[in-house]
């Protein structure tokens, strides 16, 4: 049996994947392939692709396994690039933008597309697929305002783009009619007064206060304390108040709990409040949160504006 070494290689940087054109490039033949696949050594995966046998499956492995198929070019794109940036995790499905091809692959969305230019491209390891601001875009009629809005906060918040960004790829494809282009550029105003946001629950939060005629605060404030430099969410330091939003993840560990905890004593010893919200309270409570916030900026401040 001939080295396989290169081959391992290559399957190691795609997921355990090749194509029978990486094999045939590698001057394994079809014959060859067959025994390989009979000898249990590569299994199928898809139509051109197979796996070497005991690689660890994952979803990626599903997507890439997509687009390695022969045919017309195919990238990730929509749901499937929302999870791949970690925007939106509850997609299990594979979702795809072509060209077109020949054939729809089996169990997977195919959207074809006139207007994908190289600029549009990128990619999350081995895997291409259409940039953040295209994927956001792309998906902009498939979930309801509010979770809309929070997966362009979460982009913007984790760096993976900026409102420039979004602003610029929704200028060079409004003058074509893209369907729901509206809603992604009512979605990139919205983002102004959460600049400094470092999380999507972080923006909703600071959006809620300015909807209701609150001002607006100062994001990701330092405060020095008694024991160390602190970094408050969300702050009205004349006020001397601040808010602070938990994530489920926000206490996994039990010294970010304690330390917390100091943090909140020392500043509470220094003559702030802190309020602290779940993304439970911004959704369900946001009225609660606002009368809250009111009740503790003095009158002419927490007056509407």
């Amino acid at each position: 049996m001939r080295d396989l070494s290169n081959l391992v290689r290559t399957a190691t940087s795609q997921y355990g994947l090749l194509s029978t054109r990486q094999l045939r490039d590698q001057g394994v033949t079809k014959s060859a392939q067959a025994t390989l696949v009979r000898h249990g050594v590569l299994e199928p995966i898809r139509a051109g692709v197979v796996g070497i046998a005991g690689a660890a499956q994952s979803w990626e492995q599903q997507v890439l396994a997509v687009i390695m198929m022969p045919g017309s070019s195919m990238v990730a794109s929509h749901r499937s690039v929302l999870r791949l940036r970690g925007l939106w995790n509850r997609f299990s499905g594979v979702e795809i933008t072509t060209a077109g091809v020949r054939r729809r692959p089996k169990s997977v969305i195919v959207h074809r597309s006139t207007d994908l230019v190289d600029d549009d491209v990128e990619w999350v390891g081995p895997i291409p697929a259409t940039t953040v601001e295209r994927a956001l875009a792309d998906v902009a009629g498939m979930f309801p305002p509010t979770h809309y809005q929070r997966l362009l906060d979460h982009a913007v918040a984790d760096g993976l783009t900026t409102a420039a960004q979004l602003e610029a790829f929704g200028e060079r494809v409004h003058v074509r009619g893209r369907r729901g282009i509206g809603r992604f550029l009512a979605a990139i105003d919205r983002l102004e007064p959460t600049r400094g946001a470092e999380s999507g629950p972080e923006a909703s939060l600071v959006r809620l206060l300015s909807a209701a005629g609150l001002p607006a605060p100062v994001l990701q404030l330092e405060v020095v304390g008694q024991t160390g430099l602190y970094r408050l969410d969300v702050a009205y330091p004349d006020a001397r108040l601040g808010l602070e939003y938990d994530g489920v993840d926000a206490h996994t560990r039990i010294h970010h709990f304690t330390n917390d905890r100091r943090r909140q004593n020392d500043l509470v010893g220094m003559g702030w409040t802190i309020l602290r919200f779940t993304w439970a309270d911004v959704r369900d409570r946001p009225h609660e949160i606002v009368a809250q916030v009111r009740r503790h900026l003095p009158p002419l401040v927490a007056s509407d504006q």
